[in-house]
């Protein structure tokens, strides 16, 4: 019969043994763990070791890669500290030459957003014409050099240049903002505000709150779940859209189509009427310098008319301060008695001029031999990757960093390379928030 203290050993030398047990398991576990991991770096480093040197490499996770139709995946490179040192783009561009697909990594640098490097990728297995040494040529043309890049016109074209970009006439620095008068089926109230630095669109945002206090803005609610469009969520959409503004600066140029939605902002598929038609009622507050506390002002002398009350004590006043209120049951405070519309601006201070008409003021800043960019309805893009003629890789000229010659002779894959180049600061420009 064993004795009270046999049995008292054997428990402690069996308990030991589990535990001894789950230790070198859970050691096993990390050091296949750790085993793993250098494997896969070290794949990371073989792939992308010549574009960007790094100590390691962690895939980038963000809805924006799916905006972008040539950005295939995105890694970013760290440091032995775990700091950012930079980005490797994945591209897939057009060969021009063929009409197959051209794959490239492009490196770029955290702080400088100069290049680092640009390779084939290991998926262009297609045949594309543009050669190893066409790659290596514009690589050590733009290698330490800023991105976006323009080829074939020198850097001291760039103000003359600048001149022919259109650019809207009669904007008075300052933050402007609309807001829709009614709510939505949805009970969203959409508001724009704009902001003008030196006469140009700087910052643009577009969102929506409720009338109902308890739902979040439209924004949140995308980036939640909770309101959902078709494609990309209602948020990323909405960024997208706002900086493709800043970009051609004139709504006309975005080609809304005559169903409400427009071809040439990569991953934009909603209506996007109500953001033009707010962005224009900001450009004409601001040709008639009529602000957003103006407008705020304007919004409680037409409440004060109708209540005799202040917003605060209609509780119509969200957290972020915004007026949330819906004119629907009032449709005479904004028509006149021919049966006008008007819109804040228009209704306290009685000034019925268009002031985003030709007529009003001059539409752009005319370039030099006096001709101007206007937009048309159902406006089809050219191409892939621009706006106009006064952008590159829809990036606009006043926004180029560096000047190359390119390749003599290869112009198609000159192209080809570095509009890979410039979709990787585009997607790097609004990933990161990037100025321009």
């Amino acid at each position: 019969m064993l004795s009270r203290e046999k049995i008292i050993r054997f428990t402690f030398e069996g308990a030991a043994l589990v535990v001894f047990g789950i230790i070198i398991s859970l050691l096993a576990m990390v050091l296949t763990d750790s085993s793993t991991n250098r494997r896969i770096q070290n794949g990371y480093r073989q792939s992308f070791g010549t574009v960007l040197d790094a100590t390691s490499y962690e895939p980038v996770q963000s809805p924006l890669i799916k905006a972008y139709s040539g950005v295939e995946y995105v890694y970013e490179g760290l440091d032995e500290d775990g700091n950012p040192v930079g980005y490797i783009v994945a591209v897939s561009v057009v060969d021009r030459a063929t009409g197959l697909p051209l794959e490239l990594l492009v490196g770029v640098d955290h702080n400088t957003a100069e290049l680092t490097g640009i390779a084939r990728a290991a998926e262009d297995t297609r045949g594309s014409s543009v050669t190893d040494d066409d790659i290596a040529q514009i690589e050590q043309q733009i290698t330490g050099q800023q991105i976006p890049v323009a080829y074939g016109i020198s850097e001291n074209m760039q103000e003359q240049d600048i001149t022919g970009v259109p650019v809207l006439a009669g904007l008075n620095d300052g933050i402007y903002y609309a807001q829709n008068l009614e709510a939505d089926r949805s009970g969203y109230i959409d508001y724009v505000e704009i902001s003008i630095e030196n006469g140009f669109i700087t910052s643009v945002q577009w969102d929506a709150f409720n009338v109902d206090m308890n739902i979040k803005n439209r924004r949140q609610s995308a980036l939640d779940g909770v309101y959902s469009v078709s494609g990309l969520d209602w948020a990323t959409q909405s960024y997208l859209l706002c900086h493709a503004l800043i970009d051609v600066q004139d709504p006309d140029l975005l080609a809304m189509k005559s169903d409400g939605t427009t071809d040439i902002v990569d991953g934009v598929t909603v209506n996007i009427r109500t953001f033009i038609d707010l962005v224009n009622e900001c450009i004409g507050n601001s040709r008639a310098g009529f602000d957003k506390d103006m407008y705020f002002a304007g919004l409680q002398e037409i409440t004060d008319s109708l209540f005799a009350a202040d917003f605060e004590s209609l509780g119509i006043v969200n957290d972020e301060g915004f007026i949330v209120f819906s004119f629907e049951d009032y449709p005479g405070v904004f028509v006149t008695e021919d049966g006008t519309g008007v819109n804040v601006r228009q209704k306290v201070t009685g000034d019925m001029t268009d002031y985003t008409s030709p007529s009003a003021v001059g539409l752009y800043r005319y370039n030099e031999e006096g001709s101007s960019v206007t937009g048309s309805e159902d406006g089809v893009r050219e191409d892939a990757t621009s706006y106009g003629n006064d952008s590159i890789d829809g990036i606009p000229i006043s926004q180029i960093k560096t000047y190359i010659d390119g390749i003599d002779g290869r112009i198609a894959a000159t192209s080809d390379i570095v509009t890979a180049v410039n979709t990787s600061y585009r997607f790097l420009k609004d990933y990161l928030n990037w100025m321009a």
